[in-house]
């Protein structure tokens, strides 16, 4: 089949990097939302606990051998931990290379929390700041708006002071996250006004929400303004995937927020297995590849080495249009777009309750890893 699925295409993000975005590079990026270190991580990180350092230094090491550049992080994952532990995995890429004039090199992005607790330019540039130093650069490639609800501030605040920034060489450009059409487009002219790029909408993206006129509709203006889109939970939450039973979806907690119910899944799930079993793979594999094929970068958290592999393994293949064409007829309608205001602003104020915790437990010393076992 044609590779035009695994290689990225011709928008102003891409555009912006043009020697790590080449003709071969895949449309994937790696999540590290579970990649937090401190006990909080632990507890919302169920039995699995935190990862190891040797264990993630695995998981980046085969995404960058497969060509992978694009590495998505935030303040709020951990408190800031998982930045520093992704940072001390580039600073061992680096020690490792016998040149440095490596065109493969990684793009690191970011986000700033909008909780209603910061609500000046300089609390943007503070957080920005304190992230660089923790994933230890002085400049991130993208640095996203993790949501346009604030109590108060507009996202053309945000906007603005992204640009004053980007002059201060502390960002590159400027991504935007659970934003709608109409806040895309508010976004974009915003950004054209102060001079600074907005490049991606990073938005719950998947067989569950595709055929959501909300959704489609910020899909058209993204398209339409040359916007690209990464997709977080492009799996559902272990929804579209082989391990899914319907025990375990009696105790899935998304599964009940989204209100979905086993029967809804089941003719999709059906038709994910029938096309997962003709290309020899996965269902995840299939709903990586749903993603891709409408040219999403879908963004994956990979929680070890055998996960990295099935992901890395999507991109040796595509679907058949009639495929992707049957999946897009059976897609569900629950799109966190049509989340209430209050909802979407209630989630960003918890979010930013767990991450001071978090940062609170990392300041005691409680969100330190071994660095010592380290093994790419």
């Amino acid at each position: 089949m044609s590779p035009q699925n695994r290689c990225a295409r011709d928008t102003l993000f891409q555009r912006h990097f043009p020697s790590q975005f080449k003709e071969s590079t895949p449309l994937l990026a790696l999540g590290t939302l579970q990649w937090g270190s401190t006990p909080v991580d632990g507890v919302l990180n169920g039995s699995r606990g935190v990862l190891s350092e040797s264990e993630l230094s695995t998981i980046y090491s085969s995404f960058r051998s497969k060509g992978v550049v694009l590495f998505d992080t935030a303040e709020g994952y951990g408190g800031g931990t998982s930045e520093k532990r992704l940072g001390r995995l580039r600073q061992k890429e680096l020690m490792k290379q016998a040149a440095s004039d490596d065109n493969n090199e990684p793009i690191f992005m970011s986000k700033f929390l909008p909780s209603p607790w910061r609500y000046t330019h300089k609390h943007f540039e503070n957080a920005l700041r304190a992230s660089n130093e923790r994933m230890g650069i002085t400049k991130v490639s993208i640095y996203f708006l993790h949501s346009p609800m604030h109590l108060f501030r507009s996202v053309e605040f945000w906007v603005e002071a992204a640009a004053s920034c980007k002059q201060k060489g502390l960002l590159d450009t400027l991504g935007l996250s659970n934003c709608s059409a109409d806040e895309v487009r508010r976004a974009v002219a915003a950004g054209r006004q102060f001079d600074i790029s907005v490049v991606v909408n990073q938005v719950h993206f998947s067989l569950l929400d595709y055929n959501s006129t909300a959704l489609q509709e910020m899909q058209r203006c993204c398209d339409e303004l040359g916007v690209s889109i990464i997709a977080y939970n492009s799996l559902g939450q272990g929804l579209l995937t082989d391990n899914m039973d319907e025990v375990k979806f009696s105790h899935n907690k998304p599964a009940k927020m989204m209100r979905i119910q086993w029967s809804d899944l089941k003719a999709l799930r059906e038709a994910l297995r029938q096309i997962a079993d003709k290309h020899n793979a996965s269902m995840a594999q299939v709903a990586l590849n749903w993603c891709r094929s409408h040219n999403v970068i879908p963004l994956v958290g990979c929680r070890s080495k055998q996960q990295a592999s099935d992901t890395l393994t999507a991109l040796d293949w595509d679907l058949f249009s009639h495929e992707r064409e049957l999946l897009d007829s059976l897609a569900l309608t629950r799109c966190t777009l049509d989340s209430p205001v209050w909802r979407r602003k209630l989630f960003v104020i918890l979010a930013g309750l767990v991450m001071s915790t978090c940062r609170l437990f990392d300041l005691l010393g409680l969100g330190v890893v071994k660095q010592s076992s380290i093994g790419m």
